[in-house]
Protein backbone atom coordinates (compact mmCIF):
# COMPACT_ATOMS: atom_id res chain seq x y z
CA UNK A 1 0.00 0.00 0.00
CA UNK A 2 2.68 2.04 0.99
CA UNK A 3 4.46 2.15 -2.71
CA UNK A 4 1.65 3.63 -4.03
CA UNK A 5 1.27 6.52 -2.41
CA UNK A 6 4.98 6.82 -2.97
CA UNK A 7 4.78 6.12 -6.64
CA UNK A 8 1.95 8.93 -6.66
CA UNK A 9 3.59 11.20 -5.16
CA UNK A 10 6.79 10.72 -7.53
CA UNK A 11 4.67 11.00 -10.21
CA UNK A 12 3.04 14.55 -9.23
CA UNK A 13 6.60 16.06 -8.43
CA UNK A 14 8.11 15.23 -12.22
CA UNK A 15 7.49 18.41 -14.43
CA UNK A 16 4.42 18.07 -16.68
CA UNK A 17 3.21 15.08 -14.88
CA UNK A 18 0.65 16.92 -12.45
CA UNK A 19 -1.53 18.01 -15.25
CA UNK A 20 -1.49 14.82 -17.17
CA UNK A 21 -1.79 13.17 -13.42
CA UNK A 22 -4.70 15.00 -13.13
CA UNK A 23 -6.88 13.78 -15.54
CA UNK A 24 -6.56 9.97 -15.32
CA UNK A 25 -6.62 10.49 -11.20
CA UNK A 26 -9.65 10.15 -10.07
CA UNK A 27 -10.96 12.02 -6.66
CA UNK A 28 -10.51 10.69 -3.55
CA UNK A 29 -13.27 11.56 -1.26
CA UNK A 30 -13.02 14.04 1.77
CA UNK A 31 -12.27 11.74 4.86
CA UNK A 32 -11.02 8.74 3.11
CA UNK A 33 -7.93 6.82 3.30
CA UNK A 34 -8.20 5.46 -0.29
CA UNK A 35 -5.27 6.29 -2.35
CA UNK A 36 -6.66 7.34 -6.19
CA UNK A 37 -6.74 4.81 -8.63
CA UNK A 38 -5.81 6.23 -12.60
CA UNK A 39 -8.87 6.15 -14.64
CA UNK A 40 -8.21 5.07 -18.27
CA UNK A 41 -10.92 5.40 -20.97
CA UNK A 42 -10.37 2.63 -23.83
CA UNK A 43 -11.82 2.08 -27.41
CA UNK A 44 -12.33 -1.55 -28.61
CA UNK A 45 -13.47 -1.88 -32.13
CA UNK A 46 -14.44 -5.43 -33.41
CA UNK A 47 -14.18 -5.78 -37.27
CA UNK A 48 -15.36 -8.22 -39.59
CA UNK A 49 -12.80 -8.64 -42.78
CA UNK A 50 -14.09 -11.36 -45.38
CA UNK A 51 -12.96 -11.90 -48.65
CA UNK A 52 -16.43 -11.87 -49.57
CA UNK A 53 -17.30 -8.58 -51.90
CA UNK A 54 -18.73 -5.90 -49.79
CA UNK A 55 -16.90 -2.69 -49.44
CA UNK A 56 -16.04 -1.30 -46.98
CA UNK A 57 -18.04 0.47 -44.21
CA UNK A 58 -17.37 4.03 -43.41
CA UNK A 59 -16.86 3.33 -39.24
CA UNK A 60 -13.51 0.59 -40.76
CA UNK A 61 -12.01 3.05 -43.36
CA UNK A 62 -9.57 4.86 -40.96
CA UNK A 63 -8.40 0.64 -40.39
CA UNK A 64 -8.73 -0.25 -43.63
CA UNK A 65 -5.20 2.19 -44.02
CA UNK A 66 -3.46 0.12 -41.27
CA UNK A 67 -5.12 -3.18 -42.09
CA UNK A 68 -4.75 -3.57 -45.56
CA UNK A 69 -0.79 -4.09 -46.16
CA UNK A 70 -0.69 -7.18 -44.07
CA UNK A 71 -4.47 -8.78 -44.40
CA UNK A 72 -6.16 -9.89 -47.47
CA UNK A 73 -9.95 -8.86 -47.54
CA UNK A 74 -12.88 -7.73 -49.79
CA UNK A 75 -14.83 -6.57 -47.24
CA UNK A 76 -14.50 -4.82 -44.16
CA UNK A 77 -17.03 -4.02 -41.17
CA UNK A 78 -17.99 -2.82 -38.25
CA UNK A 79 -19.38 -5.62 -35.41
CA UNK A 80 -19.29 -3.40 -32.24
CA UNK A 81 -17.58 -0.64 -30.74
CA UNK A 82 -17.41 -0.60 -27.33
CA UNK A 83 -15.83 2.28 -25.10
CA UNK A 84 -14.97 1.56 -21.46
CA UNK A 85 -13.47 3.39 -18.79
CA UNK A 86 -11.36 0.90 -16.96
CA UNK A 87 -9.11 1.40 -13.29
CA UNK A 88 -5.69 -0.44 -13.46
CA UNK A 89 -5.99 -4.02 -12.79
CA UNK A 90 -9.14 -4.34 -13.13
CA UNK A 91 -10.96 -7.39 -15.61
CA UNK A 92 -12.90 -5.57 -18.71
CA UNK A 93 -14.69 -8.13 -20.76
CA UNK A 94 -16.10 -7.23 -24.35
CA UNK A 95 -18.41 -10.49 -26.21
CA UNK A 96 -17.63 -10.83 -29.33
CA UNK A 97 -19.90 -12.96 -31.75
CA UNK A 98 -18.13 -16.16 -31.51
CA UNK A 99 -19.44 -16.11 -27.94
CA UNK A 100 -16.17 -15.59 -26.87
CA UNK A 101 -15.19 -12.87 -24.59
CA UNK A 102 -11.54 -10.43 -25.42
CA UNK A 103 -10.41 -10.05 -22.05
CA UNK A 104 -8.15 -6.69 -21.06
CA UNK A 105 -6.69 -5.16 -17.85
CA UNK A 106 -4.38 -2.34 -17.25
CA UNK A 107 -1.27 -2.92 -15.58
CA UNK A 108 0.17 0.35 -15.42
CA UNK A 109 -0.12 3.89 -17.04
CA UNK A 110 2.70 6.34 -18.07
CA UNK A 111 4.29 8.85 -20.34
CA UNK A 112 4.90 6.12 -22.55
CA UNK A 113 1.14 5.06 -22.52
CA UNK A 114 -0.65 1.96 -20.83
CA UNK A 115 0.68 -1.52 -20.13
CA UNK A 116 -2.18 -4.10 -20.78
CA UNK A 117 -2.24 -7.19 -20.35
CA UNK A 118 -4.54 -9.16 -23.44
CA UNK A 119 -6.56 -12.09 -22.71
CA UNK A 120 -8.08 -13.69 -26.48
CA UNK A 121 -8.54 -17.27 -25.88
CA UNK A 122 -6.53 -18.84 -28.83
CA UNK A 123 -5.85 -15.50 -30.26
CA UNK A 124 -3.79 -13.68 -28.82
CA UNK A 125 -2.66 -13.24 -24.77
CA UNK A 126 0.69 -11.35 -23.47
CA UNK A 127 1.09 -8.21 -22.25
CA UNK A 128 1.34 -4.98 -24.96
CA UNK A 129 2.28 -1.26 -24.21
CA UNK A 130 -0.24 1.15 -25.81
CA UNK A 131 0.94 4.58 -26.61
CA UNK A 132 -1.85 6.80 -26.81
CA UNK A 133 -3.06 7.35 -30.03
CA UNK A 134 -1.32 4.00 -31.45
CA UNK A 135 -4.03 1.39 -31.72
CA UNK A 136 -3.34 -2.21 -30.88
CA UNK A 137 -4.63 -4.69 -34.33
CA UNK A 138 -5.22 -8.31 -33.21
CA UNK A 139 -7.07 -10.63 -35.54
CA UNK A 140 -7.20 -14.17 -36.85
CA UNK A 141 -10.16 -15.50 -35.12
CA UNK A 142 -12.60 -17.39 -37.98
CA UNK A 143 -16.13 -15.85 -37.98
CA UNK A 144 -18.57 -16.21 -40.96
CA UNK A 145 -16.15 -16.99 -44.11
CA UNK A 146 -13.27 -14.07 -42.98
CA UNK A 147 -11.78 -13.37 -39.47
CA UNK A 148 -12.67 -11.15 -36.69
CA UNK A 149 -10.10 -8.29 -35.78
CA UNK A 150 -9.95 -6.54 -32.45
CA UNK A 151 -8.57 -2.95 -32.43
CA UNK A 152 -7.80 -1.80 -29.06
CA UNK A 153 -7.18 1.99 -27.96
CA UNK A 154 -6.16 3.67 -25.40
CA UNK A 155 -7.96 7.41 -24.91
Amino acid sequence: MRWRRAALAILLLLPGAAASAQSLVEPVQPGTSKVAKPRLDFAVTVLHASPEPGGIDEGAQRFDRLLRPSLRYESLRVVKVKQRHVKLNEIERVSLPTGEDFRFRPIDAGDRGVLVAVDWRKTARGDFRLPRGKPLILGGQPYEKGQLVVILEAE
